[in-house]
């Protein structure tokens, strides 16, 4: 019997169609399987050495308790929270009544040059006399003794004289010390600011155990104080100036970094890192959240200026 092609086709289909029937439809595509699907790229936590911004908080550049060297009672108290002072401003006094009288006794004896003066006409009495004796024994006229006599009596005059003028001096030294111990009675403030806090009035008592009696901040400059990853740190040069933002009064400003610790600390892997901001109108205040913005390879050159707000 002669087959043809388009019996041999019409065959095949059939054939075809009852494999397709016999192993299920889904058998039949020219598809993957349906578990089969292509990985999506794991998602990669970011190191915390590319965090885009680390956070500290302004503070006074110094802040400066002051204390008295010495204990007693508050006598005068010039200065009250929130005043601004000089340096070497006086601030507060100690009652001193007792070394000022000391102090007036000493400078009397110290300003007294009667005694010098007397010794020094006695000495030179004595020294006329030996140089007349030394002169009629020169003649032929003289004593030997009495020349030696003479001579060692000027030696003595001359050496009281020198020990009047020593002792004057001595005079002198005890009148500074009073002068100082007053001093150490007196509070100064040793840089300009605004106190912050006094804790003594006047009637009040100082002790050595508590000699703290005011406190002093000098807000012309503040200080910030981060800790950055060391990746970061390793970026950061001292005298480099950045852009800092403080996010309570929305204020931007520059800031200068002053130092780069040398030492990461063990337990949290950071570096600490001080930077100043110039504040001489006092614009910006000590207390508030700062925080320094950076890129994800390198700091920011400084590009703002700063626009102080009121």
């Amino acid at each position: 019997m002669n087959i043809t092609a388009p019996h041999l086709f019409s065959g095949l289909l059939v054939v075809c169609c009852c494999a397709c029937h016999f192993l299920g439809a889904d058998h039949c595509h020219a598809t993957p399987p349906r578990h089969t699907q292509i990985d999506a790229p794991k998602q990669i936590d970011t190191p915390a050495e590319h965090l885009d911004s680390f956070s500290g908080f302004t503070e006074p550049f110094r802040e400066i308790k002051l204390c008295v060297a010495e204990s007693g009672s508050v006598d005068t108290v010039l200065i009250h929270r929130g005043m601004t002072v000089d340096a070497r401003q006086l601030l507060m006094t100690l009652d001193c009544d007792v070394l000022q009288a000391n102090r007036n006794v000493a400078a009397a004896k110290a300003e007294s040059t009667s005694r010098i003066d007397a010794l020094t006409i006695e000495s030179d009495l004595k020294q006329q006399r030996y140089e007349k004796l030394q002169q009629l024994l020169d003649d032929g006229a003289g004593s030997v003794e009495e020349v030696r006599r003479a001579k060692a009596d000027a030696s003595v005059a001359m050496l009281e004289v020198e020990a009047a003028r020593q002792e004057m001096r001595l005079r002198k030294l005890e009148l500074r010390e009073i002068e100082a111990r007053i001093e150490q009675r007196r509070v100064y403030s040793p840089i300009s600011g605004v106190i912050t806090d006094v804790t003594k009035q006047p009637g009040e008592y100082v002790s050595q155990q508590e000699p703290h009696v005011a406190t002093v901040v000098q807000l012309d400059r503040l200080r910030v104080t981060l800790f950055v990853p060391t990746s970061v740190a390793g970026w950061l040069d001292s005298m480099t100036e950045v852009d800092l933002w403080l996010t309570e009064s929305d204020q931007r400003c520059v800031g200068r970094i002053d130092y780069v610790g040398v030492v990461t600390e063990a337990d949290s892997g950071r570096v600490r890192v001080d930077l100043l901001i110039d504040n001489p109108n006092r614009h910006y205040r000590s207390g508030v959240r700062c925080q320094l913005r950076t890129t994800r390879e390198r700091i920011r050159p400084a590009t703002l200026t700063p626009t102080p707000r009121d």
